[in-house]
């Protein structure tokens, strides 16, 4: 019966050429689109401290006696030579604090004798200060297992500091450093939006069979209603799975964009995400009572999602906004994105399990709240 109901989904969407279009056209626009048209900023974006970027200034002052202090001063050569930051010696953040809340300069690093302090931005850190911080402390914790290492093993030293390093800033591929391109970068973040929109098109299909009253017709030719809500399931899922093939396709060959090793991945990942979006499109739209309500639900979740997660502007750019810097980490299309682009960027991290995670988690809990639902209403649903 399952397969029987899943063949008339099929058939009665494809039949509408407005659905073809809108799933299946959109997206080459839209990817196109914002692929060309915003190259500019991305350009401007990924290299995160630029080679003639003048605000990349950081002050600091230090305490002759601080234990932190010849594994930071050799931190500043030797990331004076890589990429354009300066550090000054001042006497005291009052001098600097000015500078560093207009983001004017990165930071402001006070080394006391036991421990530190990195001042950044009140008005909320930018890509810059969030990287240069984490690669500070990442430094400072490593060395305090390391306090009398310069005076025993100076190159072990200095092999610590490079490697702080590259762990933060460089990513290398075959022709060395690595940044992810506006194709690449809007390719999956536009292909997450479009497929998270398969929630409002499943939740209209789940609400306009009840109100036609056909869970009444399918109960009584013994299809159950959890039957019926599985099919418009399965219906979104090889929906995003066609979406995502064919965003393959055109950005492979139109595009250019290189998927590379991780193409397998990428598609699962999209695949596991179009589950999710389907599930709750159809577990909205079994629960709620008017097509309002459907509508209204689905329209805001998914515009709070792409918002948060760099769908419809980059991730640096909300970076530097405070309260959603925060809250970006609560959305699934955040870690896609981040998953995508550290990946494509040849970067070794968990962050590929965390974005796959997400949705699968987030799928049971909504199989769950269905399950209560279906349980307190005794396996049937007020029309």
């Amino acid at each position: 019966m399952f397969l029987v109901m899943l063949k008339k989904e099929l058939k009665m969407f494809f039949r509408s050429k407005g659905n073809v279009m809108m799933l299946f056209l959109f997206p080459i626009v839209l990817i196109t689109t914002l692929s060309l048209s915003l190259n500019n900023i991305m350009s401007a974006e990924v290299e995160i401290f630029g080679e003639n970027d003048k605000d990349s200034m950081v002050y600091y002052s230090v305490n002759e006696d601080s234990k932190y202090k010849d594994g930071f001063l050799m931190f500043t050569e030797e990331i004076e030579k890589e990429i354009n930051i300066e550090f000054k010696e001042v006497d005291a953040l009052d001098e600097v604090r000015a500078n560093i809340d207009e983001k004017k300069a990165i930071a402001y690093v006070s080394l006391y004798e036991n421990n530190f302090d990195i001042y950044t931005s009140k008005n909320g850190d930018t890509m810059k200060s969030k990287v240069f911080k984490s690669m500070l402390e990442s430094l400072f914790n490593k060395y305090g297992a390391y306090e009398t290492i310069a005076e025993f093993n100076p190159e072990a030293l200095r092999s610590l500091v490079e490697n702080t390093y590259d762990e933060y800033v460089v990513s290398e591929d075959v022709n060395g450093k690595r940044t992810v391109t506006a194709a690449e970068y809007y390719t999956f973040a536009e292909l997450a939006l479009i497929i998270l929109n398969l929630a409002g098109v499943i939740g209209e299909l789940v609400y306009k069979e009840k109100q036609l009253n056909t869970i009444n017709r399918i109960k009584m030719s013994k299809a159950s209603e959890r039957t019926m809500i599985f099919s418009k399931i399965a219906l979104g899922t090889i929906i995003s799975i066609l979406q995502t093939l064919l965003v393959y396709i055109y950005t492979t060959l139109i595009l250019k964009v290189n998927w590379g090793e991780n193409t397998l991945k990428f598609i699962l990942l999209f695949v596991v995400f179009g589950l999710f979006s389907s599930m709750l499109g159809a577990i909205v739209g079994i629960a709620c009572k008017t097509d309002t309500a459907t509508g209204g639900i689905l329209s805001g979740a998914t515009f709070v999602i792409c918002a948060l997660g760099g769908s419809y502007s980059t991730r640096s750019m909300i970076t530097t906004v405070p309260v959603l810097n925060k809250l970006m980490y609560l959305s699934p299309i955040y870690w896609i994105n981040t998953a995508t682009s550290t990946m494509i960027c040849g970067l070794e991290s968990n962050l590929y399990l965390i974005a796959i995670m997400i949705p699968i988690i987030l799928s049971f809990l909504l199989l769950i709240f269905y399950s209560v639902v279906m349980k307190k209403k005794g396996g049937t649903i007020d029309v």
